[in-house]
């Protein structure tokens, strides 16, 4: 879509109908008549802002994490240049304004940059010598268009990614071309990097160590650990007294104990207590270990209810505010099968790099995992989201998350 189309949309929002909420945040529903006018603008600032943050979140080139990741930094980048010239030029503002203006960009932005991304097929340019079946089956597998470059000297500036070979196995025509593509801003990938980035997992079997991000995990973790405990503050008016909730359907239907405990594998393989609200039937003697499955006859009607929509896990958040857990991150396993896990995969050792979580994105992607098969898948997606950690890539769980919880899919 041309960014003049986009514009017209986006001037309507901003300066037609954003001035308006603005006033209702500030001065309630008799704003138009206390309208001061050195109020007015800031708030014409503020809707300036907005639109500027909407305008820069169009056509942006990347996979969807990252994207956002360039909506929110765009936004409080825009908006603290905003507060710093309003503060150095003594303007007259207004806080409820000034804080719901950053929350608007994000929003909008975030929205029409998400619409862009579901609705334009990425053009997609294939350096070297491929088959015509492997485009045909990219394009089916993949969104995007898909084109096959044979010439060195094609001008790629109308694409929105090149993939490519190692550098080591280009010539010097096809280096040049390379380097031509990164300088007009084209990003250029692996191909094996694409394919990981499009269905977001890793292969278990060919994952390195100098894979991970070790040199960034310990001020992320501390960043993350912050963000947990103001998120379990911010929800405990909701999840506190559904928790409670929770509870007392189990006391009544089942009886006590309310909760199950169990020793899982932690952050660096330390074990811990995590607790959950029961939602099986106690253990009959001649029954086996087994993890649970799809329709597992141990379960309860409430417990049941209470897996669909997660009310099961909301225990688990004492263990977050203990620092066992985050809110985000590979499921924590039953140290018994986590030490087998990591006999048959090695790799999987990398999951305990940073805490478990209550969600994560194996979880969001795959689901429970049932038997080894799947654990492996598991553990692809887990390698993942270590090697890309990031605030956008936990945004985005938390979306998935939230929607899941709407939904009530995925339960077990």
């Amino acid at each position: 879509m041309p960014l003049w189309m986009l514009a017209i949309p986006a001037f309507v929002l901003c300066f037609l109908v954003m001035p308006h909420v603005y006033g209702q945040l500030a001065f309630g529903p008799q704003y138009m008549r206390a309208y001061p006018g050195p109020f007015l603008n800031n708030v014409l600032l503020n809707c300036a802002t907005n639109f500027a943050v909407i305008l820069m979140s169009a056509h942006l080139k990347n996979r969807f994490d990252r994207k956002l990741a360039a909506v929110l930094s765009r936004s409080i980048l825009l908006h603290g240049g905003l507060a710093f010239a309003i503060l150095l030029l003594h303007l007259v503002y207004s806080s409820q304004v000034m804080i719901a203006g950053v929350v608007f960009s994000v929003v909008f932005g975030t929205l029409y940059m998400y619409l862009e991304h579901v609705a334009v097929r990425p053009r997609i340019a294939i350096v070297g010598a491929s088959p015509p079946k492997a485009l045909t089956k990219l394009a089916e597998r993949y969104r995007g268009e898909f084109r096959l470059l044979e010439d060195p000297e094609t001008d790629v500036r109308d694409c929105d990614l090149v993939l490519a070979p190692e550098m080591a196995e280009l010539d010097l025509a096809w280096s040049a071309f390379v380097s031509r593509a990164m300088l007009s801003g084209v990003p250029v990938r692996h191909v094996a990097e694409f394919l990981e980035e499009a269905d977001g997992i890793v292969s278990v079997e060919h994952f390195e160590v100098e894979h991970l991000p070790v040199g960034g995990l310990t001020s992320y973790r501390l960043r993350k650990r912050l963000l947990d405990v103001a998120l379990i503050i911010l929800t405990a008016p909701i999840t506190v007294p559904l928790a409670l909730l929770g509870a007392l359907a189990v006391a009544c239907t089942m009886g006590r104990p309310v909760l199950f405990v169990q020793d899982r594998a932690g952050f660096a393989g330390r074990p811990f207590r995590m607790y959950k609200l029961r939602t099986m039937r106690p253990m009959r003697p001649t029954d086996a270990l087994q993890a649970t499955t799809t329709g597992d006859n141990r379960i309860t009607p409430v417990g049941a209810w209470l897996r669909r929509f997660r009310v099961d896990e909301l225990p688990q958040l004492w263990n977050v505010l203990k620092g066992d857990m985050s809110i985000i991150g590979p499921r924590p396993e039953w140290t018994v099968l986590s030490d087998e896990y990591q006999k048959t995969f090695p790799a999987y050792a990398h999951r305990h790099l940073v805490r478990p979580g209550i969600t994560g994105w194996a979880q969001v992607r795959s689901g429970y995992a049932a038997d080894l098969d799947e654990t492996k898948v598991k553990v692809g997606y887990d390698l993942f989201y270590i090697k890309n950690l990031s605030f956008s890539l936990d945004m985005q769980i938390l979306a998935r998350t939230v929607w899941t919880l709407v939904s009530g899919s995925g339960a077990r």
